[in-house]
């Protein structure tokens, strides 16, 4: 998407849902008025930004970024690196993307090669070895934005720069974002009035914890609409398809087609399955952790996609380039709360459950030719570019709803 950047606009910092931004055990120690603040604070912020010149020349030395992938060809992964690019035209930055990682030897070995290319920074978006991944790469000098799950072992290196954690404004008390992602698909394809859904559990079977997270999510939200009435059948002994796309994955999916499953849930992108139904001439309903694309448009609106939860790269993954460039450029103060812990930045799961939904959002990345953050906004919450520039502005940038975005 090739962006027509305006002047910047007085961003909306007040929809900052968290006083401090505290999640998960990682209190910010902000202002108890941090939305207030966050709103006091934008028209100077934004001010400041619109001054400066996004032409490639800040940082003044290019900065290198790996980024570490479980699956390259996957849309909302290739959704993120679209984003990332997109800034890479406005600042001085490169990314190096990993091979889909397959084991923790593996993504050593691609943290070694970021180390001896001269890499500042990793983003992770995906982990395999857990604490150890993170641990290999500070103690080469570099900075590591990545996962909650991780984050107790971690928040006190000074090289960890803390990561995202899924919120829930409407209550704040509720289980992470991927559990909640698989509960609300679990929940929402009960209800459908289906006779029978699979179930495709991604890593959950290789025991990465996202995976696993939404899974159980999954489990949970079908159970609690059969014990409501619904009459959808789904055993999780026998309605498991396990694992990527290869050659057991496809030997199952071509089972399910013989079988009488009238709907599907995936854990990750659904586009291997659209070819798969058409093909089969089957009405199957698809509930997906998936992408707002051209891939997705045309089986949203002819009904087969009907539940689709939605990371907008900008608003979950936006918030890694903010922390890797402010702690790279010395203002690692952003990226930590004020007992110097890494700062966890609250941020929000879209469900879209339908095809109006699906369209708003679609609107304004392809036709308007717009990110929900754009590269100017970004410039606000950096603090070479923007000396008043706060932690609490950091986490209101990506802690949004769908309809605080669309506002």
């Amino acid at each position: 998407m090739k962006k027509a950047l305006a002047l910047i606009l007085v961003l909306a910092l007040c929809l900052c849902l968290f006083a401090g931004c505290a999640n998960n055990g990682a209190a910010s120690g902000g202002s108890e008025n941090a939305a207030a603040n966050a709103e006091n604070n934008a028209a100077t912020n934004a001010e400041a930004a619109s001054g400066y010149a996004l032409d490639k020349s800040w940082p003044a030395e290019k900065v290198k970024i790996g980024v570490i992938a479980f699956d390259t060809t996957d849309e909302s992964f290739m959704g993120v690196m679209e984003y990332y690019n997109y800034l890479a035209q406005y600042y001085n930055v490169e990314f190096t993307v990993s091979e889909a990682i397959q084991s923790a030897e593996h993504e050593f070995q691609f943290i070694d090669s970021c180390a001896a290319a001269g890499c500042k920074g990793i983003i992770a978006y995906y982990n395999v070895a857990g604490a150890e991944s993170i641990k290999h790469c500070t103690d080469q000098g570099m900075y590591y934005w990545g996962m909650a799950e991780f984050y107790e072992s971690v928040k006190d290196d000074p090289h960890f720069v803390g990561g995202y954690t899924f919120s829930n404004p409407d209550d704040p008390d509720a289980k992470n974002g991927d559990y909640m992602g698989g509960y609300e698909l679990g929940l929402t394809m009960g209800n459908a009035g289906l006779k029978h859904i699979a179930f495709c559990n991604g890593g959950a079977s290789f025991g990465v914890q996202m995976f696993i997270d939404r899974q159980q999510g999954f489990f949970d939200g079908i159970a609690a609409a059969q014990a409501a009435g619904s009459e959808t059948q789904f055993d999780p002994a026998v309605d498991v398809i396990e694992g990527f796309p290869d050659e057991a994955y496809f030997a199952a999916q071509a089972a399910f087609f013989s079988a009488d499953y009238d709907g599907v849930v995936v854990s990750f992108d659904a586009f291997t399955w659209f070819q798969p139904i058409i093909e089969s001439g089957k009405d199957i309903k698809v509930g997906c952790i998936g992408t707002v694309s051209e891939t997705y448009k045309s089986f949203v609106d002819n009904g087969t996609v009907i539940a689709l939860v939605y990371d907008c790269p900008e608003i979950v993954f936006g918030s890694a380039f903010a922390d890797l460039m402010n702690a790279i450029t010395g203002h690692e103060d952003l990226t930590r709360t004020a007992d110097g812990l890494a700062l966890l930045n609250p941020t929000q799961r879209w469900t879209l459950s339908g095809a109006d939904d699906f369209n708003a959002v679609y609107e304004k990345h392809i036709n308007d030719e717009s990110f929900f953050v754009t590269a100017e906004q970004m410039a606000t919450i950096l603090g070479d570019l923007n000396e008043s520039a706060t932690r609490d502005d950091v986490c209101a940038m990506f802690n949004k709803s769908l309809d605080d975005c669309l506002k």
